[in-house]
């Protein structure tokens, strides 16, 4: 009886100690569950809060577009209104060279990311490029052009696509008066013949004729604007037409729109630099026979260089954005010179007194006698 007595009393101990485990096992769980639960709440909390900074960010940069875009179309009214008083008050609509380099950096851009949003993806067999460059009549005096679509270098076909896009903007820059009527033809031809003669005399005529044109009202500024409005369509074709045959690719509707507005704000440009007294030269460095163009640190701005002056002589591979040159104006001895480009003295009476380069033609360049050969990929 004795043992049995100790038997049950060692078994109801070892049923109690087993019975404390179980509880002290249960409230262990117990708390690791309650530590759980508090983790995924407080990863909850921080994805909540992450979300709603992503929120905030998104809204941020919807605002920042939104503002950049009103102090875009804020600036294009202030040049809009001084041009409208000054032709109101009898004065001519100059506009500073500041105002001017920012329409310049702005075409740069659009077309830049016109390029880059269409083309970025698209498949190249370099190969292909030179046959297909030849089927292009408009390409064909285009020397530099030439040269590097018959070496096709894939690692900076935007950079080629760039610099034809530009290349058939062009016209644009180098038409007195782009896009005009047929009835009207005869002011450009007279502009290129009074052009040789006094530039003081040419430069307050072409200006005075510019403000005639915008400011005009009647049948007159009908036939312009819509002269005006088919030579722009003209051209966009052209450019959608011809970038289709390099490319493969068919431009579509969004990127053709997007293309109106890069064609239009260079038509803008090209008007603003019109109807100034001082006379803007926009242009493209010219190659020789050959294709070939050399570097010229004065006139221009090596986008893979950021050290130009290094004593290396260069060869360019294609011009992406052209020069601005500025030649006279009632303060043309005191214009801004980015880039300190030193103002030259002509010696022509008739010319204008000052011309100073506001801006240098952005090319990519390749040192001389390089060992590396265009890369394919």
């Amino acid at each position: 009886a004795d043992k049995l007595a100790r038997r049950d009393k060692i078994q109801k101990a070892e049923y109690e100690r087993r019975i404390v485990t179980v509880a002290n096992e249960r409230d262990i769980v117990a708390q690791r569950l309650k530590m759980a639960e508090a983790s995924v709440e407080r990863a909850r909390v921080a994805e909540e809060k992450v979300r709603g900074a992503e929120e905030k960010i998104r809204t941020a940069d919807e605002k920042a577009q939104i503002a950049d875009s009103q102090i875009s179309a804020l600036r294009n009214q202030l040049l809009e209104l001084k041009t409208d008083v000054a032709a109101r008050s009898g004065k001519q609509a100059d506009v500073g060279d500041q105002e001017i380099l920012d329409m310049m950096n702005k075409l740069n851009h659009l077309v830049q990311n016109w390029c880059v949003s269409t083309f970025r993806k698209v498949k190249i067999d370099p190969r292909r490029m030179s046959c297909r460059f030849e089927k292009i009549e408009a390409l064909q005096e285009a020397r530099l052009l030439r040269k590097l679509y018959s070496m096709f270098d894939t690692s900076i076909k935007i950079f080629t696509f760039q610099a034809t896009v530009l290349h058939l903007l062009m016209p644009i820059f180098d038409a007195h008066f782009f896009g005009l009527p047929d009835e009207l033809q005869g002011l450009e031809t007279a502009a290129r013949a009074m052009q040789a003669t006094s530039k003081t005399a040419f430069s307050e005529w072409r200006a005075a004729t510019f403000e005639f044109l915008q400011h005009e009202d009647g049948v007159w500024q009908e036939l312009r604007q819509v002269s005006e409005a088919k030579a722009q369509a003209r051209l966009m074709e052209q450019i959608c037409k011809i970038m289709s045959i390099l490319t493969g690719l068919t431009v579509s509707e969004d990127q053709r729109r997007t293309l109106v507005a890069v064609v239009e704000h260079a038509v803008s440009l090209s008007r603003t630099l019109g109807r100034q007294r001082a006379t803007y030269r926009c242009f493209l460095p010219e190659t020789d026979e050959e294709g070939n163009l050399k570097f010229d640190v004065a006139t221009m701005e090596d986008l893979m260089d950021e050290h130009e002056d290094d004593g290396y002589a260069k060869d360019i591979k294609c011009v992406v954005f052209p020069a601005l040159l500025k030649m006279g104006g009632e303060q043309g001895e005191d214009v801004r010179i980015p880039y300190n480009a030193k103002r030259v003295r002509l010696t022509d009476p008739k010319q204008m007194d000052v011309r100073n380069l506001l801006l240098k033609a952005k090319v990519l360049c390749v040192e001389e006698d390089s060992d590396d050969e265009c890369s394919v990929d």
